[in-house]
């Protein structure tokens, strides 16, 4: 009886070990259609203009994903020190509501602590502000 109740504990963690480890993947799959950062590289007619008399600082950002299939989801903006990260993600068609079906226009408000702005993964510097 003692034998039994062992083997169906091992069982029971063997097939919790492999619910486990599906769930994971799945996640990870999910993640990978529907939230990924785009490299700048991958960007074709990519622009950063500033506007002019905006106070605060305001740029406007724009270009065309080179993935087919694929759409602006959303767009995660990160401050570290004086620096502005801001990142485009793409999601599959039809797994996400898009905030731009193919090319994209996106606006950026720049507080004062911030003197740079990077785009995409890798981040690459896209504006400077200028020093008086």
């Amino acid at each position: 009886m003692r034998m039994l109740s062992t083997r169906k504990s091992a069982l029971l963690a063997l097939v919790l070990a492999a619910v486990a480890a599906v769930c994971w993947f799945t996640h990870r799959a999910y993640d990978e259609l529907y939230n990924l950062p785009i490299e700048a590289r991958l960007i074709s007619n990519f622009n950063v203009e500033q506007v002019r008399s905006a106070s605060p600082v305001t740029l406007n950002m724009s270009g065309q994903p080179m993935y087919s299939g694929m759409v602006v989801r959303n767009v995660t903006i990160k401050t570290r020190g004086s620096v502005m990260f801001v990142t485009p993600h793409l999601a599959l068609v039809g797994l996400a509501k898009p905030i731009a079906q193919g090319a994209f226009e996106y606006q950026v408000v720049i507080p004062d602590s911030v003197d740079e702005v990077r785009f995409g993964k890798p981040a690459i510097p896209v504006w400077k502000r200028n020093k008086r």
